[in-house]
């Protein structure tokens, strides 16, 4: 008789595995997910790890450490969930079950691995903290011998400072101070813990202190200190200053520190000064000379400075050379031009150059004399930095110096032609002359050349109109009557050159003296008349001499100097007709000679 409850005709102890399954299912079911959320947490502390490697690489392990306590402790609990799960008691349980076994064994290994994989990143992290601490150490290292070197840099920065022959001072923005250097301290007096803040305005002069303190304000706009002030000296003087400051600023782009210089100027400024007075000075000389003054920089060779007189000599604006100089070599005589360019590029080297030429002036095309004496302008080390010069217009005294080498000429002519006339009278008045007769008649005749040649020179030897030669030869032979009318000249304006002069005075002196002595000027009541005049269209004077009123005339038995002088001496001179007759009523002299023949000319 079979048992109640078993129509099925299985065994009792079959339903316990059935049971027991379903427990086993749960359970695994309950491991997987276990397994899945170890494996998820673990994959997140993978990650945590490999992102926390890049930042130690990329050196931004500022929440290293806390990272590395959190994945630890998160590792911790991971192991510990994997201990719960017991890995022989999970494969039984998965024996029982042939379908899930391959996913719990599959399961377990990548636990296995898992695990593997935290303790290496545990490991891996153990190091990195080894290395941070080391980092760490090497940093605070650093730090200690960075520090070491910038107190070292601070002492030599204020030693240096203190050297500087500037006073140097650091401040805040907007010019409190709290720094300054050892040399404002022996310039002004004040020490540098009385210089701090605004106690440095102190030697500022009263009447600089706001333009100072505006520059501040300004300066904190612009970022640039700029500003010349007077500042005290420990004698009371005040010297002139020029101070510079700039901002130092952070690296997050803030200025905290300012850091300048205040710089003795007041020698420069005088310097200055003077040399704009020394300047001033040069242009009113340069521009009240009637001399041309220049400058050339040595280097580039241009026009620097030229004198207002440029214009007076050369003709043309002095803008017109002023950036050419070619312009001023277009202006030198051909003849000139080669000789001065290669004289002027020696003051280059040092030379100096004294020359003279000439110029053409292209407004009349005028010749001018030019006497340009160039000069090296060198600076403190010797070089030449400048050529400067003064030209000079001396056209008068070239034209003076022609006219006195023609003078010199002409007198050595004249004096030549005055010793062959003396020595010519001399001659001839020795010829049938005793002894006694020679001396008066060659001095009187001496004295007559003198005449003529006073008479000339107050004309300075340019000739001499022939109604003065006439007057003046006769004037001491009418002065001895009372009567001026025994002797009258007569005729049109005639200009004799210095030669036809001294003839014709030396003829008339010999016709006076004739008359004097044995013609109409020897009786009371004799005249002589004088009269010339030039035929048309004047190319020829005619000269007549005609006495009147004296003793009756006979011819001479001989010929003497006079007679020869009047007849040949002329002739042969002037080409000229001479006709001297012994009229019983008076002696006539006739004279024809060509005005183009050098006599002279009409006036």
């Amino acid at each position: 008789m079979e048992p109640k409850g078993n129509s099925t005709g299985s065994r009792p102890d079959q339903a316990q595995p059935h049971s027991g399954g379903e427990q086993t299912d749960g359970e695994i079911k309950r491991a997987l997910v276990a397994a899945e959320d170890a494996r998820a947490e673990a994959t997140a502390a993978i990650r945590e790890r490999d992102a926390m490697a890049a930042e130690l690489r990329s050196g931004r392990g500022g929440r290293w450490r806390a990272e590395a306590v959190s994945l630890r402790a998160k590792l911790e609990e991971a192991e510990t969930r994997l201990a719960r799960l017991d890995a022989e008691t999970l494969e039984g349980r998965l024996a029982a079950a042939e379908e899930p076994q391959t996913k719990v064994t599959a399961l377990a290994e990548e636990l296995r691995v898992a695990n593997e994989e935290l303790q290496a990143q545990g490991e891996e992290l153990a190091r990195a903290n080894d290395a941070l601490s080391r980092v760490n150490q090497e940093l605070e290292r650093r730090v200690v011998e960075r520090t070491a070197e910038l107190a070292e840099a601070n002492a030599m920065l204020r030693a240096s400072t203190d050297t500087m022959p500037h006073l140097v001072w650091s401040s805040r923005p907007g010019g409190a101070w709290h720094y300054a250097n050892r040399r404002w301290t022996e310039y002004t007096g004040q020490t540098a813990e009385e210089a701090a803040g605004f106690g440095w305005l102190d030697p500022v002069h009263p009447e600089d202190r706001g333009p100072v303190l505006e520059a501040w304000r300004v300066a904190v706009a612009c970022r640039e200190l700029r500003v010349e002030h007077r500042l005290r000296g420990r004698d009371g003087s005040y010297e002139r200053f020029e101070t510079r400051g700039l901002p130092l600023r952070g690296r997050d782009g803030s200025s905290e520190l300012w850091f300048g210089t205040s710089t003795n100027v007041e020698q420069a400024r005088r310097g200055e000064a003077a040399l704009r007075e020394s300047e001033a000075r040069f242009r009113d000389f340069a521009e009240a000379t009637a001399d041309v003054l220049w400058v050339v920089d040595a280097e580039t060779r241009r026009l620097e400075y030229l004198s207002p007189a440029f214009e007076a000599v050369w003709g043309v604006p002095r803008a017109e050379v002023m950036d050419d100089l070619g312009r001023w070599a277009e202006m030198l005589h051909p003849e000139d031009r080669a000789r001065v360019l290669e004289a002027f590029p020696t003051t280059l080297t040092g030379g100096r150059v004294d020359t003279e030429y000439r110029i053409v002036r292209p407004a009349d095309g005028q010749v001018r004399w030019v006497r340009d004496l160039g000069f090296p302008v060198r600076d403190a080390k010797g070089r030449v930095r400048r050529v400067a010069g003064l030209a000079r217009d001396v056209t008068a005294r070239k034209e003076a110096e022609a006219a006195q080498r023609l003078l010199l000429r002409e007198l050595n002519h004249r004096v030549k032609n005055t010793l062959a006339s003396v020595q010519s009278i001399a001659a001839q008045t020795a010829r049938g002359s005793e002894a006694a007769d020679f001396r008066t008649a060659f001095q009187a005749r001496l004295a007559a050349l003198a005449a003529a040649h006073d008479l000339l020179t107050r004309q300075a030897w340019q000739g001499v109109p022939l109604a003065e030669v006439v007057h003046r030869t006769l004037a001491p032979h009418a002065g001895r009557e009372a009567g001026a009318d025994r002797v009258s000249a007569k005729g049109p304006g005639v200009w004799l050159r210095p030669e036809a002069a001294i003839a014709l005075h030396l003829a008339l002196h010999e016709l006076a003296t004739n008359a004097a002595k044995y013609g109409a000027l020897s009786a009371p009541g004799g005249r002589v008349e004088v009269m010339w005049r030039t035929t048309s269209p004047g190319d020829l004077l005619e000269v007549h001499w005609r006495e009147r009123g004296g003793p009756p005339v006979r011819p001479p038995a001989r010929r003497g100097f006079g007679s020869r002088l009047l007849e040949r001496g002329l002739a042969l001179q002037f080409g000229a007709k001479a006709e001297l007759s012994f009229a019983s009523e008076g002696v006539e002299y006739r004279l024809r000679a060509p005005l183009s023949a050098g006599l002279g000319q009409t006036g």
